[in-house]
């Protein structure tokens, strides 16, 4: 990412910052979840990554203009008073942050809701939310100065524009993915990338460029390539997949967890790219996972840019000490000084 360098951000242009975040060690939630039938390969562990985003986004991010934070009516310790003081959390950060609770903005036909899409799909409905915004999950982390032209520029996402063939790894996730692409094709062929092909194809995506050249030749669009990292959206894209594929998405938002079957928010992205209203940038997002050496953890927490620091399957005990681990690693990162 760029560095920042401080200026005047518009009312046009000014950019929110959404976080969908959940305590899933909360026993009421725990027990309302199991009301509804929890399915067991769902996770929501909380590895208390939150007050470090907002640490991060305090410290490299000053320009956001509204930090919208999704719960399920539950409040972060982090802004309690004791929170606020425990962290060091910023009066400026504090002001920005407004808590959204689901019933605020999802309709209520779909709620209560356990299926992250249901969340992620309803976004644009959230009071206040500015046209331009950039969703986070709560395991995503800014490790380096950034600057608005980062996410936007002359109010188009900032975006890696590749094709990819759908990952068959996790059958949950390549089902979504299916029908992502399902979707992207009945409005879509690879015409759409090849009317905006140097936007497809551009040396700031370096070895992903090759991708897109091997997939170029099909006329069914097979895949994009997904960073896990912080997305780039705006509300008209939300707005308009809603008038024209309202039917999919209410599909999707009626199931209280998620299914191989659903949509996911990756649709709003690839509306985007598909349709050229973006501008080809360098994604600086790293994806890692819990259970990845600690070395390469406190590594990549020194790079500029992104991370995502994903949770996997294992035991209480080894959830406990890991947990412990990462959180001394974040503790060095964003609270000395």
């Amino acid at each position: 990412m760029t560095n920042y360098k401080k200026k005047d951000v518009n009312a046009e242009n000014k950019i929110d910052f959404v976080i969908a975040w959940v305590d899933g060690n909360d026993k009421a939630w725990q027990e309302k979840m199991a009301e509804y039938g929890h399915g067991k390969n769902e996770q929501f562990r909380d590895w208390d990554f939150l007050p470090y985003l907002l640490k991060s986004v305090d410290r490299y991010a000053p320009f956001v203009h509204r930090i919208f934070l999704v719960t399920d009516r539950q409040n972060p310790d982090c802004l309690s008073d004791a929170g606020r003081e425990k962290y060091r959390l910023s009066d400026d950060l504090v002001r920005k942050i407004r808590v959204t609770y689901h019933e605020d903005f999802i309709p209520q036909k779909y709620l209560p809701t356990f299926n992250s899409h249901t969340i992620e799909l309803n976004f644009h409905r959230i009071p206040g939310l500015s046209e331009q915004f950039v969703y986070f999950n709560d395991d995503f982390l800014l490790t380096g100065p950034c600057a608005p032209e980062d996410f936007f520029r002359n109010g188009l996402p900032v975006d890696c524009g590749c094709l990819n063939a759908i990952n068959g790894k996790d059958p949950v996730f390549a089902g979504i993915q299916f029908h992502n692409m399902a979707l992207m094709n009945e409005h879509y062929d690879i015409g759409a990338v090849r009317a905006h092909l140097w936007k497809w194809l551009n040396p700031i995506y370096g070895r992903q460029n090759i991708r897109t050249l091997l997939l170029l030749p099909f006329q069914r669009l097979q895949g994009i390539y997904n960073p896990h990292g912080p997305l780039a959206l705006k509300k008209n894209t939300y707005e308009k997949l809603w008038k024209r594929d309202g039917d999919i998405l209410d599909q999707t938002c009626l199931c209280k967890f998620r299914k191989e079957s659903n949509v996911s928010v990756y649709v709003m992205r690839y509306e985007q790219l598909l349709s050229g209203d973006f501008v080809p940038g360098k994604i600086n997002n790293r994806y890692l996972e819990v259970t990845y050496p600690l070395k390469r953890i406190a590594a990549a927490l020194e790079r500029p840019g992104s991370v995502c620091i994903n949770d996997t399957d294992m035991d209480d005990m080894m959830y406990l000490k890991r947990k412990k681990q990462i959180q001394y690693l974040l503790k060095e990162k964003y609270c000395k000084n």
